[in-house]
């Protein structure tokens, strides 16, 4: 039985919505498989309160760290009082913490995850990125943070695209300024002539949704990936499948991440293999 007492360290998952996480069943297993006395809980906050939710919750002793979700990952930039280089470059943070000095702090580690993951998914047999061309479809935060960790892995293009025009364009800006060696594209969500297709979008999330890439002529060589956690299998990927192509699904960039995270809110030196041991629970 998973109890929570005045000594318990708790972590909040913000969101809105906040249904589809998957962090609290995560975390929360692994708390109690190792003994630690700490629990992530879910809380559901509109975009407008969100930043005074933020400086509120971490002004409370107990609370070691927030997780962020969507839509918030933009506005965390401005919540914290300083931010990781990626998470300013990015335009967004996932992760809010305390760092030693005691300065709120907000990173952005989902691109991190998503290569941590990709890496597992190539198993050794992935392209090469000097003379790959990648496609990131979503400019939100998950989107800025895989366009990123793309344009720092050296992938020769990387296409970006959004219904935002404007956001898409400022985001281009500011990694073709970071990553000058990389030819960062406003693209179209067309998947044919691409290695690496990434789906960054909310569209997944509902078994009824539109399919959010077009998959026609893709090369069975690429490898489609989807953000998403809510559907493990979304349309997308079972139509990557059924091309032939390698799919990457969106529990994988939580569990790489997960110990980033914890590294953060002070649990360092965790393998992701301690999470993906989880899914037996």
């Amino acid at each position: 039985m998973i109890e929570i007492s005045g000594t318990t360290r708790i972590f909040p998952v913000i969101g809105w919505p906040v249904e589809q996480v998957k962090a609290p069943a995560l975390f929360n297993a692994y708390f109690q498989r190792h003994g630690i006395d700490a629990r992530v809980v879910p809380l559901k906050v509109k975009p407008e309160a969100y930043v005074d939710a933020v400086r509120m919750l971490m002004s409370f002793e107990n609370v070691g760290g927030i997780f962020v979700s969507i839509p918030h990952k933009p506005a965390s930039v401005g919540a914290v009082q300083q931010a990781t280089r990626r998470a300013m470059l990015a335009g967004s943070c996932n992760a809010i913490y305390k760092d030693a000095a005691g300065v709120l702090t907000g990173d952005l580690i989902d691109g991190e995850g998503f290569i941590r993951a990709f890496d597992r998914t190539c198993a050794g047999q992935g392209p090469n990125p000097a003379t790959s061309r990648a496609l990131v479809v979503g400019t939100g935060g998950v989107g800025c943070a895989v366009a990123y960790a793309l344009a720092e892995r050296g992938f020769s293009q990387v296409a970006i695209c959004d219904t935002r025009p404007e956001q898409a364009v400022a985001l281009q800006a500011r990694l073709q300024q970071a990553f000058p060696a990389v030819q960062i594209l406003i693209g179209t969500p067309q998947a044919a002539g691409f290695d690496v297709v990434v789906n960054a979008t909310p569209l997944g999330m509902h078994a009824d949704d539109a399919v959010p890439i077009d998959l026609q002529d893709v090369s069975p060589n690429c490898i489609v990936a989807d953000c998403g956690m809510k559907i493990e299998m979304t349309r997308l990927l079972r139509q990557a499948q059924e091309l032939g192509c390698r799919i990457q699904k969106g529990k994988e960039m939580l569990i790489e991440q997960a110990p980033l995270y914890l590294e953060h809110f002070g649990w360092p030196g965790v393998s992701s293999d301690a999470f993906r041991a989880l899914e037996a629970l």
